[in-house]
This record gives structure tokens, C-alpha cells and sequence, in this order.
């Protein structure tokens, strides 16, 4: 039986020059944002906005080193799945190199008899899992094809978030922690999309046993449509007004670092947090190769590889 591992993203811009269409793929995906526009109007909505977001983010990735880590994170990790699991593991992104198409060509050229899908998305949304799912099945939907639709409850990955939270823990005296997830366009939520649950499951899941006061919220919202409330930048204003003076923060829906990470938290909401008279920001790094999040990976990989379908 030959066997091989897909590990499927949405990527990343690895460069500045990337920006533009990276954003311009991702805002042209009708089902993974959906502008409220008649159908042949969201490319061109998409070309608009790409092009002034890249103007606007540029400086951001210039802030970062010149790009996002994520691929870069993302094939790593990959790695060293098939390093776990001594499965032939190939990743794929949606909307940056290596595109999702090209590497479809390389697992037709390995030809498995089936293959495991996992997406580096630990929560289930449409938006992102699905968008992946999709993908997968349009290019690879002859093959037999093992989807992992959510991994947010296994126990490698609650330990690996909840071992980073305490290590920051660590000499504060009333932290209370803040749980970032990306945001999701609110109407997918109220379509019955799982992914607030998801966040929420988590999270429960996370503090069980860590005695301090938390928070969810939601970050990166884009676009001129209405997102998940309430926003990371509300939250700590929030809390600042209720008298937190140490905060805790973890990108919870990431499993690798990015421009929402690097910049939006570490730079912009650290400003806000410091501006509202916090002492303590503390922004628990996400560690993409730590032993817990790589064998959560491969656990998940090959439960679905060598079990029921996902």
C-alpha cells in the first residue's frame, strides 16, 4: 500500500513582491469571502482592494524581515511530519507557491493509493479548512482522498498551547490571558459555520487546570463586510478599562507565525495595550516545530491514512 500525507494551507507572501497576488488570489476566492457583489463584480473588487492593501501592508512586512515565515514554517513542518511518521508528505498552499495545482502534479507522480489530508488549520471553518477541502478535491479528486476536518481537541496540540501559556505565566502575578483567533466574516458563523465552537472548545480544553481569568477575540477582519466581535483591539481596551495590567496574549487559531502575529499583535496591539496603561504585554510565540504540535499533526495525518475517512 503506498501511502502519502497532504498538508494543505492558505499560505503566505514569502517576499514583498508576493503581496499583491497573494491578496489578490485570496479576495478573488467567492467562497471563502464573499463581498456581497454580484459574482463577475468580486475579481475586480478583489484587483481594488489587493492592490490598496498591499500599499498599506507593505511597510508591515518591511517591519517583519520582508515577507511572512509562513511557508517558509509551513514546509518545515512538513518535514518533519514525514519525518514522524515515515509517510511521503507533500504541502501544498491555495493562494502563494508552492500553489496547491503544481503540487497536485507532484502526488499524482507518486501515485499513492491514498492519501491523508491535513490542513494546518487546528479549528474547522468553511473559510479556511473547507476552502482547503475544496481545493484538494478539485485538483486530487480521483484519488483516495483521507480528510482531517479538525484536529482543535487533540491532546498534543491542547498541551502544546496550554505548555507556551504557562512558560509566559511565569513571574506575573494576576495575568489574565487573551486568546486571538483570526476572524471570520459573521455571516458564515450565522450560515452555522462550527469555527466559533471550535475556538471556544479549545480554549476550554487549553485552561483547564490554569487558574487565571481569559478572554476570546478576533483578529484581521478585511474588507467592507461585518466580522466576528469582539475584536482583539476592543478586547484589550476592555480589559485595560477593567484593570488588567498584565496580559497574556495567544494567536490561538496559528500554528505558525505570520504578519498577524509579527506585526498586528507584537507591534500594534502591544502599542494599544501600553497606550492603556498596561504594564505587562506578553505575546506567547507560537514555536511551529515543537515536538507536542508536530506529533499532533502526524497523529491526526495517520488516524484518518489508516482508519475511516474523515
Amino acid at each position: 500500500m503506498r501511502e502519502a500525507i497532504l498538508v494543505v494551507y492558505m499560505g503566505g507572501p514569502s517576499t514583498l513582491s508576493e503581496i499583491r497576488p497573494f491578496l489578490f488570489r485570496l479576495f478573488s476566492d467567492r467562497e471563502l469571502i464573499n463581498f456581497g457583489v454580484p459574482p463577475f463584480l468580486q475579481k475586480p473588487l478583489a484587483f481594488l482592494i489587493s492592490s490598496f492593501r498591499a500599499l498599506k501592508v507593505r511597510k508591515q512586512y518591511e517591519a517583519i524581515g520582508g515577507g511572512s515565515p509562513t511557508v517558509r514554517q509551513s514546509l518545515e513542518q512538513s518535514r518533519l511530519v514525514e519525518a514522524f511518521t515515515g509517510v511521503k508528505t507533500f504541502a501544498g498552499m491555495l493562494y502563494s507557491d508552492p500553489l496547491l495545482g503544481k503540487v497536485s502534479d507532484e502526488v499524482r507522480g507518486f501515485s499513492p493509493d491514498r492519501v491523508s489530508v491535513i490542513t494546518l488549520y487546528p479549528q474547522y471553518s468553511q473559510a479556511t479548512v473547507g476552502a482547503c477541502i475544496r481545493e484538494v478535491k478539485r485538483f486530487l479528486g480521483d484519488l483516495d482522498l483521507r480528510f482531517v476536518r479538525s484536529w482543535c481537541r487533540n491532546r498534543k496540540y491542547i498541551n502544546w498551547v496550554r505548555k507556551l501559556i504557562l512558560r509566559e505565566m511565569e513571574s506575573l502575578s494576576s495575568p489574565h490571558i487573551l486568546f486571538s483567533a483570526h476572524s471570520l466574516p459573521k455571516y458564515m458563523v450565522d450560515g452555522g459555520d462550527p469555527y466559533v465552537k471550535e475556538v471556544e472548545d479549545t480554549v476550554r480544553l487549553v485552561m483547564e487546570g490554569i487558574e487565571a481569568p481569559y478572554s476570546i477575540s478576533y483578529q484581521s477582519k478585511v474588507g467592507p463586510i461585518e466580522w466576528l466581535s469582539p475584536s482583539t483591539e476592543s478586547k484589550i481596551v476592555e480589559l485595560s478599562e477593567k484593570g488588567v495590567r498584565e496580559l497574556v496574549v495567544f494567536p490561538i487559531s496559528f500554528v505558525s507565525e505570520h504578519i498577524e502575529t509579527l506585526y498586528e499583535i507584537d507591534v500594534e496591539y502591544r502599542r494599544l495595550a501600553f497606550e492603556r496603561g498596561m504594564e505587562e504585554f506578553r505575546r506567547v510565540k507560537v514555536e511551529p516545530f515543537d515536538d507536542d504540535l508536530i506529533a499532533a499533526i502526524s497523529e491526526e495525518a495517520l488516524r484518518v491514512l489508516r482508519g475511516n475517512n474523515g
